[in-house]
């Protein structure tokens, strides 16, 4: 018993010793930037956080619940892009620094005078308040420490924030801004909740993988009893954890684990920086079966075959646990935040001899794969993959059933309890025929999760053709009805003075609008979007006298709406 002891706590000197070099050392600049704001930092979520279908790739600053806080550039540099939209970053500001980096500041309500006026010019220019401006260096050149905007809650903000982040200028990638030293006080560890364990002879979307609550014994945590029996010689693990700064009760993700076998490194991630591209990766990433059907995130440690996020790291067997014999083994995960503190799981593992049965992915025909183009057909119905859409093995799914008023039968392909990455190319047939000229007003139909989304289709050759990123119900409806328009503050007469605002709320009976246009005596006129509702700010656009204003708004299917409002201003 001493001896078994005795070696455990040499392995575990080695476990923590050794995970720092595991992994490259980071070379990013020291007291480089500056705060952003000039108000003490104050977390709201981190980097590598886990978020629906993306990781969250910056950091979150709260601004005391308000808005209009001053953001200021962290570094000398330029004005190197503009974006505006109305949901995702909103309002957001990139600067370009002399050392190669990009910082990025999100969801802002204004930018300083200068550069707010020649966003407008740009605006109007291209007859489009959804914008994305790239100006030449020398046109804004910032100071570090100067004033660059004002916070707020533009686009998909849930609430008065900055979201922050820095990347690497050359490829966009962003990367975890706590590795540049803001001087963020944190001695908290990790909190270790829930261990998953897979067997990797089968995909994990043909299993319910086991699960353990983990509980803390001795400074680290293990499993109840402290011994696992497993029916696989292959297996991997996903862990439900979540880490808080000191001081902050907002949960955040974690940064970096390693599982050990017997004192030697299996596998493990490291979540340093991540590009855009591949922050839908997430959902090979994490377990999201699990997810979806109302559990937690349990973050895989070792990748599916389809996860190219390249967060990973494996040192032998693929990153699988190999179990090559019955006897008890050692397994240790450590489990690190951005600032070093961490936390570990101590348990044994024996496999028990008797293996799973074989799914039979080689040899049955209904198994769509990942890393290649994978095609279900029937007679009415078509669908078709890419080699990135998967990122395991699926037997896939398919039935079929009436509705009343559709256009086709309601297509059941697979479940949405299964994640799709790149989007699927999906033909209908119809189940009855479309009078002539309708067939732009077809819609395609998606049922998913208790949602219904739409999409406008191709039609040929007798098949209507959608894309579309989720498994659930497909069916084919006509879209006739034209989008509503509500508008408040003027109507046919009024006089307006300055200041006053025009806010015009559109709907649509599928929730879909594609186009809203305004048009100020035969002008475009910029209206500043928040989701679906439209609003103007009288000003030197609008000059006193009597004007026209039109408004257009169209749906996905092309249907219009048009209203006209004639009024004064003095």
């Amino acid at each position: 018993m001493f001896k078994y002891l005795f070696h455990w706590i040499l392995f575990l000197g080695f476990s923590l010793s050794a995970t720092a070099q595991l992994f490259a050392p980071h070379t990013y600049p020291q007291g480089y930037f500056r705060n952003p704001q000039n108000i003490p930092i104050k977390l709201n979520a981190n980097f590598g956080e886990m978020r629906p279908n993306h990781f969250h790739m910056g950091l979150d600053l709260a601004t005391q619940q308000r808005e209009n806080i001053p953001q200021v550039a962290v570094a000398d540099g330029y004005v190197g892009k503009i974006k505006i939209e109305a949901g995702g970053f909103g309002n957001a500001i990139y600067l370009y620094h002399p050392n190669g980096y990009t910082s990025l500041y999100a969801h802002l309500n204004d930018f300083y005078p200068e550069l707010q006026q020649w966003v407008i010019e740009q605006q109007y220019q291209a007859e489009s308040w959804k914008i994305e401006l790239e100006p030449p260096p020398h046109l804004f050149p910032v100071r570090k420490g100067q004033f660059i905007g004002y916070s707020g809650n533009t686009g998909g903000s849930q609430g008065p924030h900055l979201h922050f982040e820095l990347r690497r200028t050359a490829d966009e990638s962003c990367l975890n801004p706590l590795l540049f030293d803001f001087n963020v006080y944190d001695v908290t560890p990790p909190d270790l909740h829930r261990l998953a364990i897979y067997d990797r002879n089968r995909s994990t979307y043909e299993q319910v993988p086991q699960t353990y609550a983990l509980q803390r014994k001795a400074g680290a945590y293990t499993i109840p009893g402290s011994i696992v029996t497993v029916n696989s010689n292959r297996i991997s693990f996903a862990l439900f954890a979540i880490d808080r700064i000191t001081g902050v009760p907002n949960t955040n993700g974690i940064f970096e684990t390693v599982v050990y076998l017997d004192d030697k490194p299996v596998s493990g991630f490291q979540i340093d920086n991540i590009s855009y591209k591949k922050t839908r990766y997430l959902n090979a990433h994490a377990d999201y079966r699990i997810k979806t059907t109302g559990g937690p995130y349990y973050q895989h440690l070792t990748p599916l075959p389809g996860d190219r996020l390249g967060i990973y790291k494996n040192w032998s067997e693929n990153g699988f646990v190999v179990l090559k014999d019955t006897e008890l083994h050692n397994i240790t995960v450590v489990v690190k935040d951005a600032h070093g503190n961490s936390s570990k799981i101590n348990f044994s593992i024996r496999y028990s001899g008797h293996t799973n049965p074989a799914s039979g992915i080689q040899s049955d025909s209904r198994y769509m794969l990942p890393n290649q183009i994978n095609v279900f057909e029937r007679e009415d119905v078509q669908l078709m993959t890419s080699t990135l859409s998967l990122y395991d093995a699926i037997r896939f799914l398919y039935s079929a059933k009436t509705k009343a008023g559709a256009y086709s039968k309601v297509h059941v392909l697979h479940t949405p309890a299964i994640p799709v990455h790149d989007s699927i190319s999906i033909r209908v047939r119809p189940s009855q025929e479309v009078p002539a000229g309708l067939e732009h007003k077809i819609i395609m139909v998606k049922a998913a999760r208790g949602k219904l989304d739409v999409s406008q289709t191709k039609f040929l050759k007798g098949w209507f053709e959608a894309r579309f990123r989720e498994f659930g119900e497909f069916w084919l409806e006509a879209d006739l009805t034209p989008p509503v328009i509500a508008v408040s503050g003027v109507s046919n007469g009024s006089v307006l003075g300055s200041g006053s605002r025009i806010v015009c709320s559109v709907s649509d009976n599928w929730k879909k609008i594609k186009n809203f246009r305004a048009e100020l005596d035969g002008n475009w006129l910029r209206f500043v979007q928040r989701g679906t509702t439209f609003v103007y700010t009288m000003d030197a656009h609008c000059a006193p006298g009597t004007h026209t204003l039109r408004l257009t708004v169209e749906d996905v299917a092309g249907n219009q709406t048009e209203k006209t409002i004639h009024f004064s201003r003095r």
